[in-house]
């Protein structure tokens, strides 16, 4: 059942432990609000009610509305194939980020697939999706709906409404906030774009990798095969920030690696391919007229070491 996001007149709000904003998760739960305040109306008993409820098993979970803002190229591992999804919650009173790990987007049904800036709904699981990066969650992709798209009329301002409230000054600025509250995703205009590297690398997944990317499930018994991008492409650039040395990181936007694939097929060499996707992510997504930011997210393992996950790009006004 999909939780209330207020309670009924005269019932006092839940606290959300986590977010501290009203939030009664259920009608069972405003039932047995009712039952226990009926009695009992205390401080005391308010708390304890918060407790038993968060401990009772969260059969239904908690549901988490975003804006999809980054989808990462699938990465194969222990875990299987999976995606890093990333974005920003419209069900708070403020915006704020979240991410979504494990998704295997490619065994999503058909109608839950999403694009970047769709807004889904999802069940946040029980069992958390990482204890290092406090954004984190892990969902019950088993909830997963697609709602909307928000679009990008009047320069981008809808998406923007989300965006600007999460804006950082810089790259070092969100490397300060990793090492004081581990700070995990981030948001930021950088000062110039120096280039975009492009790194030769492995054409072919390992014996073990391809065998779980031929993997069937019950809603992709047949999934088409999935390609080793043999590239890897980093941005090189400066941020606004005093004593900044630079910064090489690498894209890993699921954007880049669909571009690559899909010039390499229309023009038939991958030197025209590359040529491509440096014109357009340097002469279009960072050209001079153009209001580029930086979506980026560290690594699990390696939580000083970031990534840029996508780009934001409306003109500048």
């Amino acid at each position: 059942m999909r939780p209330l996001r207020a309670p009924p007149d005269g019932v006092p709000g839940l606290l959300d432990p986590r977010h501290r904003e009203p939030v009664v998760r259920t009608v069972r739960h405003v039932r047995a609000l009712v039952r226990i305040l009926a009695n009992r109306p205390t401080t005391d008993d308010h708390h304890l009610l918060i407790h038993l409820i968060w401990s009772s098993g969260r059969d239904d979970g908690w549901m988490v509305q975003l804006m999809v803002t980054v989808k990462g190229y699938p990465v194969v591992g222990k875990q299987g194939e999976q995606v890093c999804v990333a974005g920003i919650r419209t069900d708070t009173a403020t915006p704020e980020w979240v991410r979504l790990f494990p998704v295997p987007f490619r065994d999503l049904s058909g109608g839950q697939r999403f694009s970047k800036y769709d807004v889904i709904e999802v069940e946040e699981a029980r069992r958390p999706a990482s204890v290092g990066r406090p954004e984190s969650i892990r969902p019950n992709v088993d909830t997963l709906k697609r709602l909307k798209k928000i679009d990008t009329k009047g320069n981008w301002a809808k998406r923007y409404k989300y965006i600007e409230p999460l804006v950082i000054p810089s790259m070092c600025h969100m490397l300060r906030l990793q090492a004081k509250s581990r700070a995990s995703l981030g948001v930021f205009r950088p000062a110039e774009v120096i280039d975009l590297i492009i790194e030769k690398g492995d054409a072919q997944w390992g014996p073990s990798q391809r065998a779980i990317t031929q993997q069937g499930s019950l809603l992709a018994p047949a999934k088409s095969d999935l390609e080793k991008i043999p590239y890897t492409f980093k941005y090189k650039y400066r941020c606004d920030d005093a004593q900044c040395n630079g910064h090489e990181q690498t894209i890993i936007d699921w954007e880049i690696a669909a571009a690559f694939r899909r010039w390499r097929k229309d023009y038939k060499t991958e030197e025209i391919a590359l040529e491509k996707i440096r014109h357009k992510w340097i002469q279009e997504l960072c050209a001079p007229h153009i209001d580029t930011h930086f979506f980026v997210g560290n690594q699990h393992l390696h939580p000083k070491s970031f990534l840029v996950l996508g780009v934001f790009w409306p003109k500048k006004i």
